[in-house]
């Protein structure tokens, strides 16, 4: 009798531990049923969910915060964090083109602007360097069907697209200038010039509008700053480094890009959440945090967070990921007296864009709830 008693008292044990283990680990106020029901919602499908309370960093609700996830654009929080940490936000940088000698042959020289582009869209929208208006500006009054352009500082890929830009009615063939020598040695007269924004201004852009070019330039100047080689390696040990300065748990992050296009990138909510907990504290990432997108208002949430998740509008300031079967949400969300932390990654959504939304709407109503309930977190887990 005794022994079946303890068996009975051991298969409630193990029933009690799976339940939690499916519900995640809760607040010792219990999140009402209604978030429960959007945490488990179909096309939201199983995420990985962290929520800590950012006054005394103690975990609101936690299911599978430390398993490794392909964040999508949410990761550009880190990129974002790694530039605003190394480099000067003030900066600005200049792309100029120059003659030279030669009345077909010119010089355009840069120091790695990260605002360039060669696309009439991206111009208009956020008045970006726009290269080919350099070349127009240079060959202008003369009847040239054919130039060379030797380039300093910057990549080829934008060569390429400046070269695409003008089709057949230009033919431009691009050199770029051997390392060790001086560009302006191969200039006579300076034509034309553009200069960017504030790097700050490139920051905030790229966090309101989730620019993917931008993120990748970013970490790679941030990088090459830091004294790493501009790879994938040297972006990841940069990476790991600066986070490790922080005090940021980075275990088992893994960059394949700096944008969170690549479903190889790895990140745990865990590492999101610690390094958020940063972007609030640290001064030098405070443009991080003034950057972010507000819910209902500006950026990438401004169509979010409206109908049955109304209450949170303008209460939410996160960076949002969305890939084909990725939705994301990594930010804070204030209540009344309490301001959250919170990383929510799904990898398993469909691609189809009405389910995609589905599971949005579900991400937005939960955090409306979380921030309507008085929630106290539990004192037995502390994030470190």
């Amino acid at each position: 009798m005794r022994k079946t008693k303890g068996l009975i008292a051991a298969f409630l044990s193990l029933f009690l531990l799976i339940g939690l283990t499916a519900q995640g680990v809760q607040a010792a106020n219990p999140l009402p049923q209604e978030f429960y029901k959007n945490l488990n919602n179909k096309y939201l499908n199983n995420p990985s969910v962290l929520i800590v309370n950012r006054a005394n960093s103690e975990v609101v609700f936690d299911q599978a915060g430390d398993k490794l996830k392909a964040p999508a654009s949410t990761i550009k929080l880190v990129s974002a964090a790694m530039a605003a940490m190394v480099l000067d936000t003030n900066t600005t940088f200049t792309t100029a083109i120059y003659s030279t000698d030669k009345s077909n042959v010119f010089t355009l020289i840069s120091n790695n602007d990260p605002w360039v582009t060669s696309s009439a869209k991206e111009r208009d929208r956020a008045k970006r360097t726009y290269l080919p208006q350099l070349i127009k500006d240079a060959i202008a009054g003369t009847k040239l069907k054919r130039i060379t352009v030797n380039y300093s500082g910057i990549e080829y890929s934008d060569m390429r697209s400046l070269k695409r830009a003008f089709g057949r009615k230009l033919y431009i063939t691009a050199k770029a200038i051997p390392e060790g020598t001086d560009p302006t040695s191969l200039t006579v007269s300076k034509i034309s010039e553009s200069q960017s924004p504030q790097l700050q201004n490139m920051i905030r852009w790229c966090l309101l509008y989730s620019d993917n070019v931008l993120a990748q330039r970013l970490m790679m100047l941030a990088v090459e700053k830091g004294g790493f080689p501009k790879t994938k390696t040297g972006m990841n040990e940069f990476t790991i480094q600066e986070l490790g300065k922080l005090g940021v748990n980075y275990a088992g992050l893994y960059l394949a890009d700096a944008s969170g296009l690549s479903s190889a990138d790895q990140i745990s909510p865990r590492t999101l959440v610690e390094l958020l907990f940063k972007i609030r504290t640290e001064p030098k990432l405070q443009i991080v945090y003034n950057s972010l997108p507000t819910s209902g208002e500006s950026g990438t949430l401004v169509n979010r967070f409206h109908g049955t998740a109304a209450d949170a509008r303008g209460l939410v300031k996160a960076k949002t990921g969305s890939t084909r079967h990725t939705v994301a949400l990594a930010g804070f969300a204030s209540a009344k007296d309490e301001e959250y932390v919170f990383a929510i990654i799904s990898n398993s959504v469909s691609s189809r864009k009405s389910r995609q939304d589905a599971a949005r709407a579900a991400i937005d109503r939960m955090l409306s709830i979380l921030i309507k309930t008085d929630v106290k977190a539990p004192t037995p887990e502390i994030l470190n």
